[in-house]
C-alpha cells in the first residue's frame, strides 16, 4: 500500500514534462524556416535564414536589407503501447493504447539583416523549443497504471475479513501546451574576403501549460456484511466508508486507509510555468571559391521556470506537495556545437552538417534519462534549375543517447530520420518564395520497467509531418 501512495506522487509531479518540439535535440528546435524543410543542411546558407543557421555568413550577402518571414504547420502523434497485468480488471486486456496528437498551425519566424560591405547587423525571431498543444484524450499509461492497482490492494488490505475487488475503471485526460519563444541580435564582421565572425544575444521566452483531470475512479468492492456486493463505486467514498467503519474495530488499520480517500478523489491539475533567459552565440564563416564553410556555438540556456498553480490545483493537497505555487524548476536547453561544409558544383550545392547537443551539462526534465550527449547528421542538395526556380532535399539522422528502460511516458524522445523537399521560386531580384515539406521517421522504442511490484512493457512510437512556406525580400544595395 505504501508502493502505491508513493506512485501516485511521483505520477502527478511527471506533468512538468510534457513538451513537443519538432526538429533537433530533446530540448531543442533547430527547424526555424521553410529553407530548412525544403533542404535540412543549412549551416553555409546565405539567404534571409543564415541569421539563424550561419550568422557569420550574413556579411557575404549582397548589401541592403534582407528580410525572411516564415510559417509552419506540424501535425504529430505519440502513441504508447502499454501491457501491465492490472490492465486486464478494466476492460478484460492487459495490453492498452494510449494516443497524444499535436497540431500547430502557426510556427512563425522572422529574420532581418542589414549587410555594407564588411559589416552586418542581424536580428530573428523563431520557436527555438516546444511549440505545439499535445493532448492525451484518453490520459496515460503511468496515470491508469497506478489505480490499476486498487482492487489487488484492496484484496491484500481486507482478505481476512472477507473483503475483496476484482475491477476498477476512471476517466483522465491531459493536454500540455509548451513552447520557448527566442528573440536572437548580432552582428558581423568580414575579417578578410574569405572569412568572417558574429556575435548573438539570444533571450528566450518560456511559456508552458499543463491542464487535465483523473476523475471518477471506481472499484467493485465485495464484503456483505458492510452492504457491498461487489457493484461498482466511488473509490473515494468507499475507502471514506472503510475507515470510518474499521475507526470502531481495528484503528490502526483504520489509520492506513484514510489516505486513499484523498488520493482516489478526483484530481484537476491547473498549472503554468514560465521563465527567461539569455545566453550568447559565437559564430565563424568561410566563403573561397566553390567551398562555403561555417562553425557556430551557441551557449547553454540556464532557463528557469516559475510554478503558477490555479487555485483548484493549489488547493489540492496531492497536487500541491508537488507544484507548490511560486516555486521553481530547471528547464535548461544545451549547449550546441553546429558544423557545415559545402561545394557548389556548377548549378548543384551539396552542404554535410553536424549538430553536436551537450546533453548532458544541461539540468532539465530529460536529466534522469540521458546517458550521453546528442549527435544530428545532415546532408542536403540545391540545384538551381533555372535563375528563377531551385529545388532541393535533404536527409537528417538525429542520435540520442538515453536510457530507454527509464523512459517515461510523460517524457521520451526518440531517435529519428527526417526527409526533406522543396523549392525556392524567384519571381524577381527581391522576391523569393521558398516551400518545404518534411516527415519525419522515428524509431520504436521499448521500455521495461516496474509499478507497484509488478512488471510493465511499454512501446513509444511517434510521427511527424511539417510544411512550411516563407518569402525572402531583399531591399537596397547591390551585388558584391
Amino acid at each position: 500500500m505504501k508502493i502505491f501512495t508513493k506512485s501516485i506522487l511521483a505520477v502527478v509531479a511527471m506533468v512538468t514534462m510534457v513538451s513537443a518540439a519538432f526538429a533537433g535535440g530533446p530540448m531543442t528546435n533547430t527547424n526555424q524556416s521553410a529553407h530548412f524543410l525544403r533542404s535540412v543542411a543549412r549551416g553555409t546558407s546565405l539567404e534571409t535564414d543564415a541569421v539563424y543557421t550561419n550568422p557569420a555568413g550574413v556579411v557575404f550577402m549582397d548589401n541592403g536589407f534582407h528580410i525572411g518571414i516564415s510559417d509552419q504547420m506540424a501535425a504529430q502523434t505519440r502513441t504508447i503501447t502499454s501491457t501491465y497485468a492490472p490492465f486486464a480488471m478494466n476492460g478484460g486486456s492487459d495490453t492498452k493504447q494510449y494516443k497524444g496528437e499535436v497540431f500547430s498551425a502557426f510556427i512563425p519566424s522572422l529574420h532581418f539583416a542589414w549587410k555594407h560591405n564588411r559589416w552586418a547587423v542581424m536580428a530573428g525571431i523563431g520557436v527555438n523549443g516546444g511549440g505545439g498543444s499535445l493532448k492525451f484524450k484518453d490520459g496515460l499509461a503511468s496515470f491508469e497504471r497506478q489505480f490499476a492497482v486498487l482492487p489487488g490492494a484492496i484484496n491484500q488490505l481486507g482478505g481476512s475479513m472477507g473483503l475483496s475487488a476484482s475491477a476498477y475503471n476512471m476517466n483522465m485526460n491531459l493536454t500540455g501546451k509548451s513552447m520557448t519563444l527566442a528573440f536572437n541580435v548580432g552582428a558581423a564582421f568580414r575579417i578578410t574576403d574569405w572569412l568572417s565572425v558574429a556575435a548573438q544575444l539570444r533571450i528566450g521566452v518560456t511559456n508552458n501549460s499543463y491542464v487535465g483531470k483523473i476523475g471518477n475512479i471506481q472499484i467493485n468492492p465485495s464484503m456483505p456484511n458492510m452492504g457491498l456486493n461487489g457493484q461498482m463505486m466511488n473509490a473515494s467514498e468507499f475507502f471514506t466508508l472503510a475507515g470510518q467503519m474499521l475507526s470502531q474495530v481495528n484503528p490502526e488499520l483504520a489509520a492506513q486507509v484514510a489516505p486513499y480517500a484523498a488520493l482516489t478523489a478526483d484530481h484537476t491539475l491547473d498549472v503554468k510555468q514560465s521563465g527567461v533567459s539569455v545566453s550568447p552565440i559565437i559564430a565563424l564563416a568561410f566563403h573561397k571559391g566553390q567551398w562555403d564553410a561555417s562553425i557556430k556555438y551557441e551557449f547553454k540556456m540556464a532557463t528557469e521556470l516559475k510554478i503558477e498553480s490555479a487555485p483548484v490545483s493549489a488547493k489540492d493537497p496531492v497536487i500541491n506537495s508537488i507544484f507548490a505555487d511560486g516555486t521553481k524548476v530547471k528547464a535548461e536547453t544545451p549547449a550546441l556545437l553546429a558544423v557545415a561544409v559545402s561545394r557548389n558544383c556548377g548549378p548543384v550545392k551539396i552542404t554535410a552538417q553536424w549538430h553536436h547537443y551537450f546533453d548532458k551539462d544541461a539540468q532539465n526534465s530529460f536529466s534522469p534519462v540521458i546517458e550521453g550527449n546528442t549527435n544530428e547528421y545532415m546532408l542536403g542538395v540545391e540545384w538551381s534549375i533555372t535563375d528563377r526556380l531551385l529545388v532541393s532535399a535533404g536527409t537528417q539522422r538525429t542520435q540520442l543517447n538515453m536510457n530507454e528502460n527509464a523512459y517515461s511516458d510523460m517524457n521520451f524522445s526518440i531517435s529519428s530520420w527526417s526527409v526533406g523537399i522543396g523549392m525556392a521560386y524567384r519571381f524577381c531580384e527581391a522576391v523569393c518564395l521558398n516551400v518545404g515539406y518534411m516527415p519525419t521517421i522515428y524509431d520504436e522504442v521499448t521500455s521495461k520497467g516496474m509499478a507497484s511490484g509488478l512488471p510493465y512493457t511499454d512501446v513509444y512510437q511517434r510521427t511527424s509531418h511539417a510544411w512550411g512556406i516563407g518569402l525572402d525580400l531583399k531591399f537596397g544595395g547591390k551585388k558584391n
